[in-house]
């Protein structure tokens, strides 16, 4: 079976052929790479144009500035495999990565297969989390563990989906293409909820860059807080009603709730009028979380206290972390 291999691209002149290469050295032998230029403005499109003049199983598409979202569903709408995978344009990939994939695949008839990755920076390798456990799920047990973020990550670069899965969600009104962050989480559950069968290998064949100029090291801006917002109430909204799914939904809803709320690091105004819809949404949520008896106390407690103190709430959370190295909220 064939897996197509969608590449979103924007300004990545200097990493894009490292990226293609460690594609086109896998050792499963049949993929078609969709590489989308989004909007690029340096020499991507030209290094994109010339890679996929010598390699036939490269297809380039240009397109307007759209976002990573819009991006990878130009791509998703030409890919023609039967399962689909994605590789940020920046990253690596080991060579035996997708057929690790497919033979868990094959093997479980599964309609989606993911492994874990590993975080490569200059000063070390941290893996996720390369245990080599082996498991099948059904859907909705594998949606619970990515929402609750217990060895199912909230990329899509880790794993291969079955292209009928996307038929459906392409056609789901509730996929927001504007979202500039927690996209990805997003766009995971709706394909998890839909999946029948799930299998995980615990190795780490995929490589996350980490570089001095990623925007997560850059400044703030409102997409990081309201985004990962906007994707959780969207969750929420449609797991709600799923005794197995409602906690995890609601929990991970309120964590990007408190996130949104008590961030002041920056004062522009369009931050500070972000903030205070975030608080008052926070509070009318978490009247109803204080109910959730399958909660800890101790974490319902938290999230009154960051509802109703907001800044004294940011002011220990940093105190925290910088005693503890990990974050009040667990």
């Amino acid at each position: 079976m064939k897996i197509s291999i969608v590449v979103p691209v924007f300004n990545l002149e200097n990493e894009i052929s490292a990226a293609l290469d460690s594609i086109f050295a896998q050792t499963y032998p049949s993929i078609e790479v969709i590489a989308v230029d989004d909007g690029s403005m340096d020499g991507t499109a030209r290094v994109l144009d010339l890679y996929a003049a010598n390699e036939p199983r490269l297809s380039v598409l240009h397109q307007k500035n759209g976002g990573a979202s819009s991006a990878r569903m130009a791509g998703i709408k030409a890919a023609s495999g039967d399962y689909i995978g994605f590789l940020d344009g920046d990253d690596r990939i080991d060579p035996d990565m997708f057929e690790i994939l497919m033979r868990n695949a094959c093997a479980e008839d599964a309609d989606i297969a993911h492994c874990g990755y590993r975080l490569v920076n200059r000063e070390e390798v941290t893996f996720f989390y390369n245990t080599g456990e082996r498991s099948v799920q059904d859907g909705r047990q594998a949606t619970k563990a990515l929402l609750e973020g217990t060895k199912v990550e909230p990329s899509l670069c880790n794993k291969i989906f079955r292209a009928e899965l996307f038929e459906q969600v392409l056609m789901n009104s509730t996929f927001d293409l504007s979202l500039r962050n927690n996209e990805d989480l997003l766009l995971n559950y709706l394909l998890f909820r839909r999946a029948k069968t799930v299998v995980f290998e615990d190795v780490c064949p995929y490589q996350y860059i980490v570089r001095s100029n990623s925007v997560s090291k850059g400044n703030l801006n409102i997409h990081q807080f309201a985004d990962p917002v906007k994707a959780a109430q969207t969750i929420y909204a449609d797991a709600k009603e799923d005794p197995l799914l409602q906690t995890a939904a609601e929990r991970l809803l309120i964590t990007k709730l408190i996130r949104a709320a008590t961030c002041y690091k920056t004062a522009t105004p369009a931050m500070v009028e972000m903030r205070r819809t975030m608080q008052k949404t926070l509070r009318s949520t978490v009247r109803h979380y204080l109910k959730n008896n399958e909660e800890r106390f101790g974490r319902r407690a938290l999230a009154l206290f960051a509802a109703l103190l907001p800044r004294t709430y940011d002011f220990v959370h940093q105190k925290y972390l910088g005693m503890q190295g990990s974050s009040l909220w667990t």
